[in-house]
């Protein structure tokens, strides 16, 4: 379905391959993954509370646009890698 579906658009296909970039990133770093749900949400939480301070910067401290997007892709990596392991 993602490639039928995205794949037509070229912006929306490189963001899903940061995130999977970002995923596989993570699984290789920590190949460990927390069997207790609380703690595994509690890891995209802490990628999430690190997009909001990288929109804070970006939006307060002339920031870096980059920082963001990958911050993102981040948090976007952890919700799948989350969803995975339910």
């Amino acid at each position: 379905m993602y490639n039928r579906i995205y794949m037509s658009n070229a912006k929306v296909g490189s963001i899903i391959d940061s995130i999977f970039d970002e995923l596989a990133a993570a699984e290789k770093k920590h190949p460990e993954w927390p069997e207790d749900k609380i703690h595994a949400v509690a890891i995209m939480v802490e990628e999430a509370g690190e997009s909001m301070q990288a929109v804070l910067d970006y939006t307060y401290a002339n920031g870096d646009i980059e920082h963001l997007k990958k911050e993102l892709a981040q948090t976007g990596a952890m919700c799948l890698r989350v969803l995975m392991h339910l």
